[in-house]
């Protein structure tokens, strides 16, 4: 049985591993950079621009809300501004929590709420992200082609390819053994075998090829709505991409969340955005200023949202925190 204490120990080795992994991509960052030009890049940002790139990262985050409701449709029907909602918690929790815990977060807290069960729930989750990965690689490897610069990027998603498989020949090793007869009888599977249905739960609104077809239809919705954020940022502060240049770069940078670092992906996030539009031939102080200002309009919009409705569904931050210990 893991103790109080125990947990407590979990938490501060994630915490103090992420900051160190974010700290390290910050410095590395900022010694490639001149950090006068980037807050000069900063200061000269043109308002419509950023006015457009923040009205589109919002709809961004409409669009991965309706999606999460079609997923939870065939576990309960959730109404649209709900499944809204309890995104923008999940959104305002990876604020707080390392390694994008605030996604584990958000499907205990909502599946508590909505009165399913919770694993059901991380179901959802788990297939969104999965379901985000592998049409993030697919552009990343097509792209990466058909771009200038951009060999880097198909490496990554080809090592990132690679281990996914080997992740996913390993839930089928895990989940094939679970039906062995030799197995039937013990206790512990039995539980795992549960736990494992509960979860796979979560997938059945992609179990038909309709139902398929929207979530990847509105992934890649989703998708084009942040490229159109980061162009409209990018034009801003003078880094003038075209559209395959903003789908490439903004695959690598929704790759770089994949890397365990400091809640909301600081520093990790910057580093690659940076590197990628580099790749391409822009200014390193205008790039990161496009960079951080990407992040910002991704970021504050949803957490802010998602602050208030932990306040509206009387929620604690240490409630949240707890709910993702299980992970």
């Amino acid at each position: 049985m893991t103790t109080v204490r125990e947990l407590a120990e979990r938490r501060a080795v994630r915490v103090v591993g992420g900051l160190l992994v974010s700290l390290a991509f910050v410095l590395v960052t900022l010694s490639r950079v001149d950090l006068a030009g980037v807050v000069a890049a900063l200061g000269r940002a043109a308002p419509a621009g950023l006015a457009i790139g923040l009205l589109f990262a919002c709809l961004e985050i409409c669009a991965r809300a309706w999606r999460w409701q079609y997923l939870l449709r065939p576990i309960k029907a959730v109404p649209y501004l709900r499944s809204l909602a309890y995104l923008c918690i999940g959104y305002f929790a990876n604020t707080l929590l390392p390694v994008r815990l605030g996604d584990v977060a958000r499907a205990y807290l909502a599946g508590t709420t909505f009165g399913v069960p919770r694993l059901a729930t991380l179901g959802t989750v788990l297939l969104e992200r999965l379901v985000d990965g592998l049409a993030i690689l697919a552009v990343a490897l097509l792209l990466g082609l058909a771009v200038s610069g951009g060999a880097p990027l198909v490496a990554t998603a080809l090592w990132v390819c690679a281990a996914a498989a080997l992740g996913l020949g390993a839930l089928a090793t895990a989940a094939f053994a679970l039906r062995g007869p030799a197995l039937a009888r013990s206790r512990p599977v039995a539980l795992a075998r549960d736990g494992f249905v509960r979860l796979v739960a979560g997938a059945d609104a992609v179990r038909t090829p309709a139902g398929l077809l929207t979530v990847v239809g509105w992934t890649l919705g989703a998708f084009l709505l942040a490229v159109v954020a980061l162009a409209a940022v990018a034009r801003a502060v003078g880094v003038y991409l075209d559209p395959l240049q903003a789908a490439f770069v903004m695959a690598g940078v929704a790759l770089s969340t994949a890397i365990p670092a400091a809640p909301g992906s600081l520093g990790t996030y910057e580093f690659v955005g940076m590197t990628l539009l580099v790749a391409l031939g822009f200014d390193p102080e205008a790039s990161l200023a496009a960079i951080v200002l990407l992040h910002l309009a991704g970021t504050i919009p949803a957490s802010l949202a998602g602050l208030v409705m932990t306040w509206h569904y009387h929620l604690r931050v240490a409630t949240i925190a707890e709910e993702a210990s299980p992970a």
